[in-house]
């Protein structure tokens, strides 16, 4: 995967955050038992968290350095109340944003009935850790600025998103082909 220098310098940072998070799922799931068991209102808040970050990392992309990236995006939109939303949940649902979770989608329902229990797909695995992963991490190891709040891939869209027009991405990932896999966007009102 290659992205802008300072991302590619920050490539051992994505795989160490990766190990984190399976470390952090793991840990998660013995601490809980089952996630969505309410031992606490915060306990059950944080599962619902992680549960609906989840299923957008898993609509938008199965690669772990993409997901890692949307992440902390969708993170962000959490903590500066984009759009008004509080929660993941908020986030996920807000209209035309997350093209996986839209009903028009042919992954919709896919996507939308992913559970802790869906233990077989090593790729919703692997969505559940980097959600736990970014959830719980420290903000220092935060990779974009807590403003970049959009996102896109150029591959997956027939043209270019209105807010992105005449703007320059903050961060481009690409495939090994040289093709924009995912463009973020920082200050987008």
């Amino acid at each position: 995967m290659q992205t802008k220098n300072y991302i590619d310098a920050a490539k051992l940072g994505f795989l160490v955050l990766l190990v984190i998070a399976f470390q952090a799922q793991t840990l998660f799931a013995q601490a809980t038992k089952s996630p969505l068991k309410a031992y606490t209102d915060k306990e059950s808040q944080e599962a619902t968290d992680i549960l609906w970050l989840a299923r957008i990392l898993y609509s938008e992309s199965k690669v772990a350095e993409e997901q890692i990236m949307v992440a902390w995006v969708v993170r962000n939109r959490v903590e500066t109340g984009f759009r008004g939303a509080d929660s993941y949940k908020e986030v996920a649902l807000s209209p035309n944003q997350f093209s996986g979770l839209w009903p028009s989608d042919p992954q919709y329902k896919l996507n939308m009935s992913r559970t802790y229990s869906d233990t077989k797909d090593l790729s919703w695995k692997q969505s559940i850790a980097i959600a736990s992963a970014v959830y719980f991490a420290d903000e220092s190891l935060r990779p974009i600025s807590q403003t970049t709040r959009h996102f896109y891939s150029p591959l997956a869209v027939l043209s270019d998103p209105h807010w992105a027009s005449g703007k320059k991405p903050a961060l481009v990932m690409r495939d090994d082909n040289g093709s924009v896999r995912f463009a973020f966007y920082d200050n987008v009102r």
